[in-house]
């Protein structure tokens, strides 16, 4: 409830009331009931279907690393074929046993002719109903992960929200409590699709990566690397589409646009530079985590594909390895469909972000030409 109030308070801020400021509250409304019946059916998962709490989830893997940076791609490549534990869209929204009973006959006409998309391919990543996607939306249930920021009006104005980015510095009752309720919905999702690993893409989640090795102790993480200047007009850009078919970018002014940016600016400082300094730092264990260079990642698909094997342990199926050959073929010849504007075009110069990320620019900040 905190945070809707702050929701409804944000809108009060920026909009006052007027048309914008009424929108917003049915979007909360809705929020609240969604919350409501997610908790209520959460419930009924231990009456209805009780031994899902015996489920063991054994050697999850997390793809963690800035969005932009390969973390969706290396997440359908593996989860394209029925050898993952994978989430859809619909199943994210409703990860209840006792929800998706209910909610599976309408997904299943709704999406009997035609598929439907929620965000479209040109906003530069196309989300489906029933199509995999990015477990770290799992957490907007529990209002700990950096979308409830991202993609509401909560990311236009001058409050900090720390405790939803820095998970790992969160009161440890609060953050072990949050990487249990992710693991119970691993439970329930292992129970329901039968299938038993878990290979999940969470990037915000690079700031909990020690609390998810205190929760699942032989868990694997895949960090993806791709250099600031890359990922982060990508990822600006990617979050104006989205905030413009969402809410509509109009609503805004240019100065608290501005803040937007210099907010996720900074937020992305944050993370890159939480993950370099627990590597040089020695604060993980090196062996549960594997660097994956994006560049090297696009030339040599299929080597890279066999490491990635290799780290984590995983049997992949014939379907899945020709999967791979297959993918190997066609981004050879890929072009993008998506607009990406540039980095000035968000207020920010390269100068700027040759000094803030300076940490990053040496000849091999991970040591990845030595292996």
């Amino acid at each position: 409830m905190r945070l809707y109030r702050q929701g409804l308070a944000v809108s009060w801020q920026l909009f006052g009331f007027s048309r914008h400021f009424v929108f917003f509250v049915f979007v909360i409304l809705f929020f609240m009931v969604h919350s409501f019946f997610t908790v209520t059916t959460l419930f009924f998962d231990f009456v209805l279907f009780p031994k899902f709490r015996k489920v063991k989830v054994k050697s999850p893997i997390f793809i963690i690393g800035h969005p932009r940076s390969g973390t969706t791609f290396i997440h359908h490549l593996f989860t394209q074929t029925d050898d993952m534990a994978a989430f859809t869209t619909w199943q994210l929204l409703f990860p209840a046993l006792t929800a998706r009973k209910i909610v599976k006959p309408i997904v299943r006409f709704l999406t009997r002719k035609n598929p439907i998309v929620l965000i479209p391919e040109e906003a530069g990543h196309q989300i489906a109903l029933d199509t995999v996607e990015e477990d770290e939306m799992l957490f907007l249930h529990n209002h700990d992960t950096q979308f409830v920021v991202i993609g509401t009006p909560l990311g236009f104005v001058e409050k900090d929200y720390r405790e939803i980015r820095f998970h790992d510095l969160q009161p440890r009752k609060k953050r072990i409590r949050s990487a249990r309720f992710l693991k119970s919905i691993f439970q329930r999702h292992i129970y329901y699709t039968g299938k038993t690993q878990i290979f999940a893409q969470t990037h915000f989640s690079t700031h909990r990566i020690k609390t998810l090795l205190e929760v699942f102790p032989d868990a694997k993480f895949i960090y993806m690397h791709r250099m600031p200047e890359e990922t982060l007009p990508s990822y600006l850009s990617l979050n104006y589409n989205i905030l413009d078919i969402l809410w509509g970018m109009h609503r805004f002014t240019e100065k608290q646009k501005a803040s937007y940016y210099n907010r996720r600016y900074a937020a992305s400082l944050e993370l890159y530079r939480y993950f370099y300094d627990l590597w040089h730092n020695n604060e993980i264990d090196k062996k549960r985590v594997l660097i994956v260079d994006y560049k090297k990642l696009r030339k040599e698909l299929k080597p890279m594909f066999d490491q990635i094997v290799a780290f984590t342990g995983i049997t992949p199926s014939a379907e899945l390895r020709n999967a791979v050959a297959g993918q190997a073929q066609r981004q050879k010849s890929y072009q993008r469909k998506h607009q990406v504007k540039k980095l000035s075009d968000f207020g920010i110069d390269n100068e700027r972000l040759r000094k803030d990320f300076a940490f990053l620019y040496t000849d091999d900040p991970f040591g990845l030409l030595k292996n």
